[in-house]
């Protein structure tokens, strides 16, 4: 004990005051930064004015998107006036659900990047944003998985001569393509998960 105390004797001893300003410099060693949420972050573009760069091109490719999405659900129906929807045939209704999950997230995606081009800032207040983001993620998954089910049921078609069964009125593929990911965005939700990302 006695050496350890002989050799540390020679060090300078600081003042309170050199203590305190030594704790308060961060400029020798800068320190990470601890975000507690995505309101932490920049908004993408503001800084290197590349704002309108980042949201024009995606609101046109959206809208675009947007109309594809009405115009194929305007025409499939005016094809076939006369027969209920669910008489349709597999593929005929395969479009019309694919529309629907591409229409629904275009509406979403279009109402968050309106918001932020118009406001600059990111979605206030968080709870309308946590809104944003379960419509994106419920709308984006179930086009995903209806993007899936399409291929599933093209491949049991073609090697085994197969139809997948999807139940009265279509209730087993409604359930995965939907219900399932508004179950996941819920898990999401209660999570904490969904907030302000810098460009959303």
């Amino acid at each position: 004990m006695s050496q350890l105390s002989h050799k540390t004797s020679f060090l300078p001893r600081l003042s309170s005051d050199q203590e305190m300003a030594s704790d308060n410099d961060t400029s020798a060693t800068p320190r990470a930064a601890v975000l507690r949420d995505g309101y932490d972050l920049p908004v993408y573009g503001l800084a290197n004015d590349h704002f309108y760069s980042l949201h024009i091109p995606a609101l046109t490719c959206i809208f675009l998107s947007l109309i594809s999405a009405i115009v194929t659900i305007v025409l499939s129906f005016r094809k076939t006036p006369r027969r209920a929807f669910f008489d349709w045939t597999k593929s005929e209704r395969f479009v019309v659900y694919m529309a629907i999950c591409d229409g629904g997230f275009n509406v979403a995606h279009s109402i968050d990047h309106l918001h932020i081009a118009t406001t600059k800032n990111h979605v206030y207040p968080a709870p309308l944003c946590r809104f944003y983001g379960v419509t994106l993620l419920e709308f984006i998954t179930a086009q995903v998985l209806m993007v899936n089910i399409v291929a599933v049921n093209a491949f049991t078609l073609m090697i085994f001569n197969k139809q997948l069964k999807f139940g009265a009125r279509d209730w087993r593929l409604l359930l995965w393509i939907f219900g399932l990911p508004f179950l996941l965005s819920m898990i999401a939700l209660a999570a904490k998960q969904l907030g302000p990302n810098g460009s959303l």
